[in-house]
């Protein structure tokens, strides 16, 4: 440990945490866009569910007053092979660009690590980006003996909505190909097909489309209605438009409303939930076209879907989603020794 830093529970010192996080990204990825995710209203979303007595999840490093890493651990329940575990979702790991390879990163990991030993987490996840410096950490910490185990690798599918260039900065071919499958046009909604924004006399229905998960995935997120409500529905952070077909809610997408700060900031949606079990292979492709047609007049430049999250990719594709050249990984830090994660094809979970 560095002289004169600490590890300690996060002081919920927001806007220091966002600071941070900002110059330590910009440092990283230059003029590129990147999604803010140390938000406040975002991490109030994310951190006001976990109760009190487990506030601890979230550790910081500080000198003396001033915030200079940070991670976040967010508790989660999973349904695998009959039978229900607590877990950890191991998230939004930022270290101030002047402490970066300096041994901070890892002390806040292995202090998580004897955390969720403590409170007997079964496994913790986490998700890695193909490439990014904290990947080459876990190589690192599995090389120490750890049970890190690789899951699966997810790829990104985004839908340009005509500003990505001027935000994202697109390289040539990446433009090519959207205009090649016409990405670039407006989506139009399919007659017929209304959408409305969720109330909270939809939560049971929505709630019972997501629970089905757990008969279809080997391992997938659960968890009661009250944890699910402030997901579907939290002022200016998260969203969720239904279809209401034949009487009863059949169709349900749910996004996380998230600021890219590039060359200008520009606001996207980041698909959390998708659920739409009972529709055929038309409706479903209809549904996202009326979701893609409603964010757009609702002024997002664009949605983003990770793949192999328990929901077919095929409506997508038909839909005008495109594949974006990246991928991230998720992997299990295994505290269970009864268990394995190791290679599951499919995993509902989480956005963040």
């Amino acid at each position: 440990m560095i002289e004169g830093i600490s590890i300690e529970r996060f002081r919920g010192d927001y806007e220091g945490l966002e600071r941070m996080a900002h110059a330590s990204w910009r440092d990283e990825y230059g003029q590129a866009s990147f999604p803010n995710f140390y938000r406040p209203a975002f991490l109030r979303y994310l951190f006001d569910r976990i109760p009190e007595a487990k506030k601890d999840h979230l550790a910081a490093a500080y000198k003396g007053g001033e915030i200079v890493a940070f991670l976040a651990n967010l508790p989660q329940k999973f349904h695998l092979r009959g039978h229900v575990y607590s877990a950890i979702y191991s998230c939004l790991l930022v270290v101030r660009k002047e402490y970066l390879r300096q041994g901070i990163a890892l002390d806040l990991i292995r202090a998580a690590v004897e955390g969720n030993k403590k409170y007997n987490y079964d496994f913790s996840l986490l998700t890695l980006e193909t490439g990014h410096r904290s990947t080459l950490m876990m190589d690192k910490l599995r090389a120490e003996g750890n049970r890190i185990e690789p899951i699966r690798k997810s790829g990104v599918l985004i839908l340009d909505l005509g500003r990505v260039d001027a935000s994202e900065d697109l390289k040539r071919y990446e433009k090519a190909v959207i205009r090649l499958i016409g990405a670039h046009r407006a989506p139009k909604a399919a007659p017929g097909v209304t959408l409305r924004e969720y109330r909270a006399s939809d939560l049971d229905a929505c709630h019972a489309l997501l629970d089905r998960y757990r008969d279809t995935v080997e391992l997938a997120r659960v968890c009661d209605k009250g944890e699910l409500a402030p997901e579907l529905d939290c002022p200016d952070v998260a969203r969720t438009l239904v279809w209401e077909k034949d009487g009863r809610v059949q169709a349900m997408i749910n996004f996380i409303l998230h600021d890219h700060l590039g060359k200008i900031v520009e606001r996207w949606a980041w698909i959390n939930h998708v659920a739409f079990p009972d529709l055929s292979p038309a409706e479903r492709v209809s549904f996202l076209r009326a979701y893609l047609a409603r964010i757009r007049e609702d002024g997002f430049i664009g949605t983003i879907d990770f793949t192999k999250r328990g929901w077919p990719a095929g409506p997508f594709y038909r839909a005008r989603f495109i594949p974006y050249p990246r991928a991230v990984n998720l992997v299990s830090w295994t505290f269970n020794p009864d268990i394995s994660l190791a290679g599951i094809p499919i995993v509902y979970e989480i956005q963040v």
